[in-house]
């Protein structure tokens, strides 16, 4: 009988959760967590150096994934933490990258992966 009643419990959490990503969805979220993508502010990273002339190497990404400012916020955060990098994201999915050193692209990548998105260009 308590089988019966954790299974029931389960198989409810799940059809909430899954109703609740949908609504988010047809509100034009992007499931991330975000309200809808109707947010009026999303604190952006900052970075200290903003003279673009300090980076004379730059590269362009093609990420997957996202969707609302919340997305483009978690991506440039998690480049910025590469020391000497300075990232702005656009939708849909560009990422303008400048370093101050020769930019590895496997390091890009693999710092937008860790943050929950994937490289595609």
């Amino acid at each position: 009988m308590i089988n019966v009643i954790i299974v029931l419990a389960a198989v409810a959490v799940v059809l909430l959760a899954a109703q609740r990503y949908l609504r988010t969805l047809r509100r034009g979220g992007c499931g991330c967590g975000c309200s809808g993508g109707g947010e009026s502010h999303v604190a952006r990273p900052t970075v200290a150096d903003t003279n673009e002339a300090h980076y004379p190497y730059e590269v362009e990404l093609t990420v997957e994934g996202m969707h609302c400012e919340h997305c483009l916020a978690v991506v440039e955060t998690a480049l910025d933490g590469i020391g000497g990098v300075w990232a702005r994201a656009t939708l849909p999915g560009h990422v303008r990258v400048l370093s101050k050193d020769p930019i590895d692209r496997a390091a890009l990548a693999a710092a937008v992966e860790a943050a929950g998105y994937r490289v595609v260009g």
